[in-house]
């Protein structure tokens, strides 16, 4: 599909990676949010996501305090502590395996997998490498600069970004709509966004996920519900994360499974500095409006 953007016309057939966002030498633009509205945003009204990645993200601890009386104990007493062993987490390296799901035109449901590796250093240090079917991406952030590189199509899009990785998620989410996987359990507070809209939890009980015994907990809010698996034990590790947008037609889902979580290893600084590539081309983000123009065009042309 062709679509005309300030007078250029951008072949979004050929340029996009997924279902979701686009990187050509015109900028790179994300068409529906991916961290909890939740389906692809996971910050609770965040949005996007990172258009909703990712929704006010200002959660105050007040709130959070006002647990509602439809959330069994035991399910918020593990939920806590899943929190605050993050929150004392000064660094970590996941491997992850994410999957979301999509609706076609037609009502058949699509899953698409993707690999996810991050390495996370509190309180400014982020990154992530993303691969799947037609995705090869990383996401650099250094504490002032946060980089999108296709590794594809050797094109990369920065922006300034001083501050904490909170800080930074929060503008990525709500200012550049770029999707961070599983961004809800980077934030520093993982509690309060995860508690900002529920309406009700329950204790499932507890299963294994890749062999790991696991609390199961399940969550209700209004416009999505999600599920998380907690390591048993003394290390209380987010196992796996569920988000069901339920009002969706066929109810997306869009899951996270850490399969690996290494708090022990020496993470090296030029991790999360970029350095381009030769030859990278260096795009921009599109703005908001340019965003919805594109969105707009592709609904037309698609009467």
């Amino acid at each position: 599909m062709v679509v005309s953007l300030n007078g250029k016309l951008i072949d979004l057939s050929h340029v996009a990676e997924d279902r979701y966002s686009g990187i050509s030498k015109y900028g790179v633009c994300f068409f529906q949010p991916l961290i909890k509205e939740k389906i692809m945003s996971f910050r609770p009204r965040t949005i996007l996501l990172i258009c909703s990645i990712f929704l006010p993200l200002l959660f105050s601890s007040v709130k959070a305090a006002e647990v509602s009386s439809s959330v069994e104990p035991e399910a918020d007493k593990v939920l806590r502590q899943m929190s605050d062993f993050l929150k004392a987490q000064k660094h970590f390296v996941i491997r992850a395996e994410t999957s979301y799901e999509s609706m076609l035109d037609s009502g058949q449901k699509l899953t698409y997998l993707n690999q996810i590796t991050t390495y996370v250093k509190r309180p400014n240090r982020l990154y992530i490498h993303r691969t799947g079917m037609v995705r090869n991406q990383e996401i650099f952030y250094d504490g002032s600069s946060l980089t999108l590189y296709s590794r594809n199509k050797n094109m990369y899009a920065s922006a300034k970004v001083p501050g904490t990785i909170d800080e930074m998620l929060d503008y990525a989410t709500q200012v550049l709509n770029l999707p961070a996987p599983g961004g809800d359990l980077f934030y520093s507070h993982v509690y309060e966004g995860l508690m900002s809209d529920v309406l009700s939890g329950i204790y499932v009980g507890k299963n294994k996920v890749n062999g790991v015994l696991c609390h199961h907990l399940a969550y209700r809010g209004a416009d999505v519900d999600w599920q998380l698996w907690v390591e048993a034990g003394d290390k209380p590790i987010p196992r796996k994360y569920i988000i069901t947008s339920k009002w969706t037609t066929g109810a997306p889902e869009y899951s996270l499974t850490i399969y690996e979580w290494d708090s022990e290893k020496v993470i090296p600084e030029e991790r999360f500095h970029f350095k381009a590539p030769e030859g990278a081309l260096r795009i921009r983000f599109l703005s908001e409006k340019e965003v919805k123009d594109i969105k707009r065009k592709i609904k037309e042309r698609q009467k």
